[in-house]
């Protein structure tokens, strides 16, 4: 049910690095929404051509967060505060430099197995 899109400019993450992100961005949200963690999907993209304030050297990143069910300010709250120190301490992006995008859907928005989580 929750989903994770990544994208940044960073160029050259090593293989155990993107293995370490999808990890730690999925428990997260695990973590965060009450989830079980076989239910979140992480998608990484990297070497994206992104810029941040008209500054397309410096490192970037926009997330989307996707929930089946609401997503409270507190929940947002504490989420965007967790992945931006991941970006900040993994990644050596400044959380100044992170946008980060919630969305919930009702349970009939979101398909799995065939079926809806209606």
């Amino acid at each position: 049910m929750p989903l994770l899109q990544f994208q940044s400019n960073i160029q050259n993450i090593s293989e155990e690095s993107s293995d370490e992100l999808h990890h730690l961005y999925g428990q997260i949200l695990s973590e965060e929404l009450g989830k079980s963690i076989q239910y979140v999907m992480v998608s990484l993209e990297f070497e994206k051509n992104l810029s941040f304030s008209a500054d397309v050297a410096q490192p970037c990143a926009y997330i989307e967060v996707k929930n089946v069910g609401a997503l409270s300010p507190d929940t947002t709250s504490k989420i965007s505060k967790r992945l931006s120190d991941l970006c900040t301490r993994f990644l050596k992006i400044e959380s100044s430099r992170v946008y980060i995008e919630f969305q919930d859907s009702e349970r009939h928005m979101w398909g799995w197995n065939g079926s809806t989580f209606a």
